[in-house]
């Protein structure tokens, strides 16, 4: 009780909640958290004062980079935190195009403030949150990862279990000297990424931004088979012509654009370019040479206008409602070979499933999304499609729940390692317990 009296006393009465109402919209339905405080801070210091509270009395302590928590969390007894109150914005740095925010700064507001500066920040093909700042730690796929495959966070600020704060990269020296994400020596920075904050809770990050030029081009061309347009999908991207560059199937198209499926081609590849004008129309005369030379027909000026104004969007999803995965472009047929016999044996239409696959890293591997939509055993059945796919190499970067357990059960070494840190940066085991699996 002296705890929850300290924790109230942190953050203020107004944002400490044990309501069964309040604590449900943190699930996305109507859940059973009765052993669960939800707690609200407004700043980087409530959150360390909040950690050391915690850590004296053994308390867990939860978080997530999604919009919402996972059920198995309901069933805990600790303190979830909400970030929704730190959304501030502490610094555009327009000269060195990096800006510094808080983790509750989403897509929409820092694009709000980027745009008066001439500036841009890459929007998300996948994202399950708002924040900016837990998309790139989470290394989120990016709209535009043909050309930009990086983790944009360049330094980040967390707070560690004694409730210090460790600041990575150059920023362990001073935010003065750069923004260089990379530690001076060993790089222990980066077990932050992807790590659910299972070492520490990322409070702030330094993220890149980018110039708006006035040079912006869309194209979207039909194609009547798969094969040709992922050829270009690829080559393309090798050929650093395209910004953005993905291939979606007439469902994924479709659904993206609102629209009914009559008429639309069963392929489209989607390409844009951002660049000085000259350089911008170059590009899109290459991209239109080489997509007539294989049979893609251009689609009509409005279906591209439509699908340019998305691609200058954010794009969301519900975590358990698809599936994407990274792998080679000579894997795509054998994913989708298991993608399509398991909708077969569930009883699932081919065209209710919508595919997109995007370039990444200069067509150096791609990213394929496989999402069912509103199929009513959606959930179940994508659990052991997953199964399936990681069965066969596909690469899940940050697997949870059951996919965790089988992916992480195969790699015996890596789970002794992520334990040892676990050991050494969280020793009460208070930040996110049982992440990624039961046995770290």
């Amino acid at each position: 009780m002296e705890a929850l009296s300290q924790l109230a006393t942190i953050v203020g009465e107004p944002n400490v909640s044990r309501d069964p109402e309040r604590l449900s919209s943190h699930f996305g339905k109507e859940v059973k958290a009765s052993g669960l405080l939800a707690l609200s801070p407004g700043s980087t210091e409530e959150i360390q004062r909040i950690v050391e509270v915690c850590r004296g009395s053994s308390t867990p302590i939860f978080t997530t980079y999604d919009t919402c928590f996972s059920k198995d969390v309901a069933s805990r007894e600790g303190v979830l935190l909400d970030f929704s109150r730190m959304n501030r914005i502490e610094r555009i740095d327009s000269r060195n195009l990096c800006v510094h925010l808080q983790r509750g700064v989403t897509f929409e507001q820092l694009e709000e403030a980027l745009e008066p500066e001439g500036l841009t920040a890459l929007r998300p093909a996948a994202s399950p949150s708002r924040s900016v700042v837990c998309h790139a730690v989470a290394r989120g796929m990016y709209l535009s990862a043909a050309k930009y495959p990086e983790v944009q966070a360049a330094n980040l600020q967390v707070v560690l279990q004694d409730g210090s704060i460790h600041r990575t990269g150059s920023h362990a020296n001073s935010e003065e000297m750069s923004d260089w994400k990379e530690d001076g020596g060993p790089n222990l920075s980066k077990w932050y990424l992807g790590a659910d904050d299972i070492f520490g809770i990322v409070v702030r990050g330094s993220i890149w931004v980018y110039p708006r030029f006035q040079g912006r081009h869309f194209d979207a061309f039909g194609f009547r088979e798969q094969a040709p347009a992922l050829k270009l999908l690829k080559e393309l991207a090798r050929k650093e012509l395209p910004q953005e560059c993905l291939v979606m199937n007439r469902t994924s198209f479709a659904r993206c654009l609102g629209l009914p499926e009559n008429g639309l081609p069963p392929w489209v590849l989607v390409a844009g370019v951002e660049a000085f004008p000259e350089l911008a129309d170059y590009q899109h005369r290459k991209i239109r040479q080489a997509t007539e030379k294989e049979g893609g027909s251009a689609l009509d000026e409005a279906l591209t206008a439509s699908i340019g104004s998305q691609l200058q969007k954010p794009w969301y999803i519900r975590p358990d409602s698809q599936t994407a995965f990274h792998t080679l472009f000579t894997k795509i047929p054998e994913f989708d070979g298991i993608l399509l016999e398991a909708a077969s044996q569930a009883g699932h239409p081919e065209d209710r499933i919508a595919r997109t696959y995007i370039a990444h890293g200069l067509g150096r591997s791609v990213w394929c999304q496989y999402d069912p939509g509103d199929l009513s055993d959606g959930c179940g059945w994508l659990a052991g499609l997953e199964s399936r796919l990681a069965a066969a190499s596909a690469f899940y970067d940050r697997p949870q729940g059951s996919l965790a357990e089988q992916i992480y059960g195969t790699i015996p070494a890596v789970v002794r390692h992520i334990r040892k840190i676990k050991d050494l940066m969280d020793e009460r085991r208070i930040f996110n317990p049982g992440r990624p699996v039961q046995e770290v």
